[in-house]
């Protein structure tokens, strides 16, 4: 399919790279940016601006099959989103950076008034993730699939916590969930009866809420951990910041937000229950003023990667439990992880993961993805030749495990003597390196039967 992409921006040109080896890609950009940055990709470039209409004909917008609009500014997406579609692109999808902007109601609302087809809005997915996590005590990921009938957790093992006490065989963990994947240090571990978990691992669990709820505070938590304490410090009080600072009013968290412009504060001060601090957030007087080591999770959501490195780690020397980050350089997100920052998530990031994911078929079916990419959610629906097949049979020659099963409205979380059968759609942790070949094993049943010969 020709995709043209329009916009001198990161995410522009990593959605281009996800995207390039399967289809045809056009990019519209200036000239200077289309001869530095786009030179190594194997893509047309076209030099114009994204809003011109003489610029839009010369790249073909109207034999694209989809055009995304992904510029650092918003009013210029929207108008070349507009334009692109009225001469002839197939599909337009729009980047808005800024929170709100042309707000006519929800994201449909405001795409079906202007005829683009789908809009993004980066800053909101990141907000949704990080309250998302901060609201579950002492998560490092939490994802929902089925309207939140089933969920993942990703949770570092406390020392001492229970389920460092036994191999798992011997644990009596709770229905209704599976444990999908444990991660220490580099190494990735397929969990199995005589695993034997340790301190400072990281487990990746799918299952009912109830079922992951009870896992966490009986198994994962030391005993010594004292009740949860529901406050946060948020630094930063931009389009993020106040968002996550919303989510957290809503979910009953006592606040304080520090915003180093003045107007701004004045700006959002009167939305917000929560208290509004004037001040730097890398101020270490203010932040020992204000005893912001008393806090159970500091978010540093800032425009400044470099900025929100600064924040978090004085807060952690303070005695914050929990950190979480945003680094909006993609090469940050594993970097900050390596110098002891909890949780790092970047709005870029969600952006291309959307686009992606709607563009591309193979990506279409990741529902997730964990671990800075290493890992995913795939959703399967097995072919009807599937043989019906207890779990505990199936024998995948990959790193992968059936998080839960829908058979018509039915979902289930399985156990190793549930069956799968053709029809039935599957939830399915796999690596990403792992992740083509156990697509193909799920659909192309012939080869689980020619495996069962063998046997």
């Amino acid at each position: 399919m020709k995709i043209l992409i329009a916009g001198e921006s990161v995410v522009g040109f990593r959605i281009t790279e996800e995207l390039m080896a399967n289809h045809q890609i056009v990019y519209l950009a200036s000239e200077a940016y289309a001869g530095t940055r786009l030179e190594r990709l194997d893509v047309e470039t076209v030099a114009g601006e994204v809003t011109s209409p003489e610029s839009l004909r010369r790249a073909q917008v109207d034999g694209a099959g989809i055009f995304v609009a992904c510029s650092d500014v918003d009013e210029q997406n929207i108008v070349s989103c507009i334009a692109a579609q009225r001469l002839g692109a197939k599909r337009t999808i729009c980047i808005l950076r800024r929170s709100g902007f042309l707000s006519v109601g929800d994201d449909t609302e405001l795409a079906d008034s202007l005829g683009i087809d789908l809009v993004i809005r980066p800053s909101e997915q990141l907000a949704e993730e990080i309250i998302r996590i901060v609201t579950v005590p002492g998560a490092l990921d939490v994802e929902e699939f089925y309207d939140g009938r089933v969920r993942l957790l990703s949770y570092a093992v406390d020392a001492d916590s229970p389920i460092t006490r036994a191999p798992l065989a011997s644990l009596r963990l709770p229905r209704h969930l599976v444990l999908v994947m444990l991660r220490r240090g580099d190494e990735m571990i397929v969990p199995a009866g005589n695993t034997l978990v340790q301190a400072g691992d990281k487990v990746i669990a799918m299952g009912r809420w109830r079922a992951v709820r009870w896992l966490l505070q009986r198994f994962l938590r030391s005993e010594s951990r004292g009740a949860d304490r529901r406050s946060a410090t948020v630094v930063g009080g931009g389009n993020v910041g106040v968002q996550v600072v919303r989510g957290l009013e809503e979910a009953g968290w006592s606040i304080k937000l520090v915003e180093s412009s003045r107007e701004r504060c004045e700006q959002i001060a009167s939305g917000l229950e929560s208290l509004v601090l004037n001040g730097d957030g890398a101020d270490i007087d203010l932040l020992e003023q204000e005893r912001i080591g008393e806090s159970s999770v500091l978010v540093a959501v800032t425009d400044n990667d470099e900025k929100n490195l600064l924040v978090s780690l004085l807060a952690k020397q303070l005695g914050v439990e929990r950190i979480v980050t945003r680094a909006d350089r993609l090469s940050n997100e594993r970097l900050f992880e390596k110098v002891g920052i909890d949780v790092v998530r970047s709005a870029r990031g969600a952006a291309i993961r959307s686009v992606v994911r709607t563009i591309d078929q193979t990506h279409s079916e990741i529902r997730a993805e964990i671990e800075h990419g290493d890992a995913c959610v795939i959703e399967l629906k097995l072919p009807a030749g599937f043989p019906e097949t207890r779990l505990r049979d199936l024998r995948p020659p990959t790193f992968s495990r059936v998080g839960a099963v829908v058979r018509g409205r039915r979902v289930t979380v399985p156990g190793g003597n549930d069956v799968v059968a053709g029809g039935d759609e599957v939830l399915v942790f796999s690596t990403r390196e792992d992740e083509k070949r156990t697509r193909e094993f799920y659909l192309n049943p012939s080869r689980l039967l020619r495996d069962d010969k063998r046997e």
